[in-house]
């Protein structure tokens, strides 16, 4: 019963509260309150009812009346829901243990609980039937119908009908080795077999693994640096040579400063800027951890940063539509059209004042996190069209269901004489 009432606490804080699920099970992980299986049952119960929340919701619905049912019932219900369905979880434990955790919100809903759980056990109640069957596959899935037309409208039916399949899909630990530590041969000979450990086909300094790989001597001595393999290939696009100015414009949390500072060497100064001095603590961790010396950190608005950079990271901020496989709430909110349009304006600041911070064939790295040709393409071809003198010289945009990656776009640029 405490593994359900624990993750109904946090699902409540993040549906109520709109807090991060990542970070939450993280500071639960750290409080090792729970047993590793406890843990491990705890995320996928969490996860999964924000996966499918949207389709979880409408089941539910037609049981009971939203608006006068307690919140945090509902989202017991809708998580019962998810045991029921897609943990093929005995209606018996499902309804035994809902109980016995409404009871612990409200005595006098225990009988409530009980005979809605039991309801869902009915598949009939779990077909998807609406009036705009264009809207069924996005339900099911539970996927937000406006983002998967906007995703229709940006790239065509077929992408869109993609993204939406592979949303949900579970995926592997995606991390970059520490070559201050081990070489990729050693590590190779060591974890390969015993971890099942997949090299990545996009990246160099990539690989994948399942989650087994938080238990194992790479991650305890730091062999290793958790990180999107996009992420990792974007630093290796930039590919910044030493002896040269690096500037990490959007630094935290500190994964590409890290690994730019690496691949110049020791020798090259990199300057990483971050806006939130808040993150201060949390970028000098990562470096440690990567055993990093030669970073120079400012805190300052991005658009105040001054200097001259033979070698630019641009990692914008963005709507974070290409993360939900490791943030399934961000596609549970939609931004009003104003933060859109502030957030338009602030990326393509940034890009055109961190293009003219680039010495003369210097190289740019644009990146974002999202999927979304207003911030990514569409922002480029406008950019290109007022500066004569920057030139694109590759450009890729990853939905996330290629492989095992995350939605990212990539577009290098370089200032010619």
């Amino acid at each position: 019963m405490e593994t359900r009432l624990t993750a109904l606490k946090l699902l409540c804080e993040v549906f109520l509260h709109q807090k991060f699920a990542n970070k939450l099970l993280n500071q639960l992980k750290q409080s090792q309150k729970f047993s590793d299986p406890d843990i491990a049952f705890i995320f996928k119960l969490v996860y999964g009812t924000i996966q499918y929340k949207i389709y979880l919701e409408y089941v539910v619905n037609k049981i009971i009346d939203p608006q006068k049912t307690d919140k945090e019932v509902q989202i017991l219900l809708w998580m019962s829901l998810y045991q029921i369905k897609f943990l093929n979880t005995p209606i018996y434990s499902v309804t035994f243990e809902g109980v016995e955790v409404v009871k612990k919100i409200n005595k006098q809903l225990a009988g409530f609980v009980n005979v809605k759980i039991k309801a869902l056990a009915d598949s009939k109640l779990w077909e998807v039937n609406i009036k705009n069957k264009q809207n069924t596959l996005a339900l099911e899935n539970g996927f937000p119908f406006w983002l998967y037309q906007h995703f229709k409208a940006d790239f065509g039916q077929e992408i869109a009908e993609k993204l939406v399949l592979s949303a949900n899909q579970p995926t592997l630990i995606s991390f970059r080795l520490n070559l201050n530590k081990i070489s990729q041969q050693d590590f190779l000979a060591e974890f390969q077999v015993a971890h099942k450990i997949e090299v990545s086909k996009i990246a160099k300094n990539a690989y994948l693994a399942a989650s087994s790989i938080f238990t194992s001597r790479a991650f305890v001595d730091k062999l290793i640096y958790i990180q999107d393999e996009t992420s990792i290939l974007a630093v290796e696009l930039l590919n910044p040579q030493p002896n040269t100015k690096v500037l990490d414009l959007c630094c935290a949390p500190g994964g590409k400063l890290s690994y730019l500072a690496q691949l110049v060497g020791p020798k090259t100064i990199v300057t990483g800027n971050e806006i939130d001095v808040k993150k201060q603590n949390l970028i000098e961790q990562n470096l440690n951890a990567c055993q990093i010396t030669n970073v120079k950190l400012s805190f300052l608005d991005g658009r105040q940063v001054k200097g001259n950079f033979d070698y630019i990271m641009l990692d914008a901020p963005c709507s974070g539509w290409g993360v939900f496989k490791r943030k399934p709430e961000i596609k549970l909110k939609k931004f009003t059209h104003e933060a859109m349009q502030s957030l338009y304006q602030t990326q393509a600041e940034l890009l055109s004042h961190a293009f003219g911070l680039l010495n003369d064939n210097g190289k740019l790295l644009y990146a974002t996190c999202t999927i979304n040709k207003a911030e990514n393409q569409n922002l480029i071809t406008s950019f290109l069209k007022k500066e004569p003198t920057a030139s694109l010289l590759s450009e890729e945009q990853y939905f996330g269901f290629e492989s095992n990656n995350n939605g990212f776009y990539l577009a290098l640029i370089s200032k010619k004489l």
